[in-house]
């Protein structure tokens, strides 16, 4: 990855406007904002089910009118693996979550972060991990990122050692494609959150992305549930 700039100290005053894309939650206590995942073709995962079902139609109807012991072992294994990716291609669709939310905690002083992780293998569960960072070790920078498929601007969320600017870890706040501009205001507007600023505006984006799905993917443990949403 490339950088492009260190934002703000979170405790500074912010120049740049505030504004986020969208936003689940903001009240005295917690602020909830989605990561929507960029690098992922939604309706894609549809458009494959629909081919890979294809594909095993036409490879069973094939192999009976063929009849060929060969043929059809083979034509077998293949709708296997193919069977599989279809299994994966509709649970990326349907159950998991779209939205990797953050969580900032102001009467704490705490961020918390939503990590989940799909094995490679689908039928596999998934790992679902919170990271808890004290905010005032947190510094903000802006990196482009060239790989393919995750190609565009990253806001990320910089851990330092305490009174340091000696990087621990480094993970991802936001992405946007083109407008590096939009990481500036959501930089913007986290900092001033944390300041207990309350004259910030809406989102750019009423409701959320996500409001297809069938249930509510983002489902935090109790206990962080708990934490990050109270002040004591």
């Amino acid at each position: 990855n490339n950088w492009c700039e260190d934002l703000p100290e979170n405790h500074e005053p912010q120049l740049v406007p505030p504004q986020l894309r969208w936003l689940t939650e903001r009240n005295d206590i917690y602020l909830e904002v989605p990561r929507y995942r960029i690098e992922v073709m939604w309706g894609g995962m549809i458009f494959l089910v629909v081919i890979f079902t294809f594909i095993i139609f036409f490879l069973a109807f094939y192999s009976i009118a063929i009849a060929h012991y060969f043929f059809v072992i083979t034509a077998f294994l293949t709708s296997i693996v193919i069977l599989c990716l279809v299994f994966f291609a509709l649970k990326t669709y349907f159950i998991e979550p779209r939205s990797l939310p953050i969580r900032l905690n102001r009467k704490r002083q705490k961020l918390y972060v939503y990590n989940y992780k799909q094995p490679w293998q689908p039928w596999r569960k998934a790992i679902t991990r919170i990271s808890v960072y004290n905010w005032a070790d947190i510094h903000g920078e802006v990196h482009f990122e060239s790989t393919p498929g995750i190609r565009g601007y990253h806001l990320y969320g910089a851990l330092c050692e305490p009174g340091t600017h000696q990087v621990v870890e480094r993970f991802v706040l936001a992405k946007e494609w083109g407008e590096r501009e939009q990481l500036n205001q959501i930089w913007s507007y986290l900092c001033m959150y944390m300041q207990h600023d309350d004259e910030l505006p809406p989102p750019r984006n009423a409701g959320t992305a996500d409001f297809w799905q069938p249930r509510k993917a983002d489902a935090w443990p109790e206990a962080m549930e708990r934490e990050s949403t109270s002040s004591s």
